[in-house]
């Protein structure tokens, strides 16, 4: 389906949601969630507390979708509500000191050069980056959002979202170019 229609479906069923449509909400759901699990995974370094963050920021979704004035503007509002989720589990405390030790305890790869030695460098190197500069990579490259989505997503300035990227992008190089021979 073309991207443009998408998005016009996409507006079309938020309206119907809105307006109380089951059939609407679960067909948004079911197109949605795919991305909004991969993004908090991303996000989280945790396939099961994604699934968690991504069905609590569903619940506060239908009780504050009738506020949204623009449907065209969903894709970010579902994102922002997504990201606090996130930002609040990881601000917990426990689940940051879990994620640690979780990462601790994986065996080191032996490099044997291939694409899944590479990815599996990349997943790490992507977990290791600071919260802010891990979130925009994720939308950025991920989610392939635009800058000024990403900005509406995290609250903060395009520049900085510029700025968190390069960085983002600076240590990711980093990190792999470390790992290579």
């Amino acid at each position: 389906m073309d991207r443009d229609l998408d998005r016009v479906l996409d507006e079309y069923l938020v309206v119907l949601a809105a307006d109380g449509s089951r059939p609407a909400l679960a067909q948004l759901v079911g197109r949605w969630s795919p991305r909004l699990l991969r993004h908090a995974a991303r996000t989280l370094g945790d396939a099961e507390a994604a699934r968690d963050v991504v069905q609590d920021a569903w619940v506060a979704a239908l009780k504050g979708l009738t506020r949204l004035d623009d449907p065209a503007r969903f894709p970010a509002w579902i994102y922002a509500i997504v990201t606090r989720r996130c930002v609040d589990l990881i601000r917990s405390g426990g689940r940051a000191r879990r994620l640690s030790a979780g990462l601790s305890a994986e065996p080191q790869v032996n490099g044997s050069g291939g694409a899944a030695d590479l990815g599996l460098d990349l997943t790490a190197a992507l977990a290791r980056l600071p919260a802010d500069q891990r979130l925009v990579a994720s939308l950025f490259y991920g989610e392939d959002l635009d800058i000024e989505a990403i900005a509406a997503i995290a609250g903060v300035p395009a520049g900085t979202v510029k700025s968190r990227l390069h960085h983002a992008r600076a240590a990711l190089k980093t990190s792999l170019e470390g790992k290579t021979p």
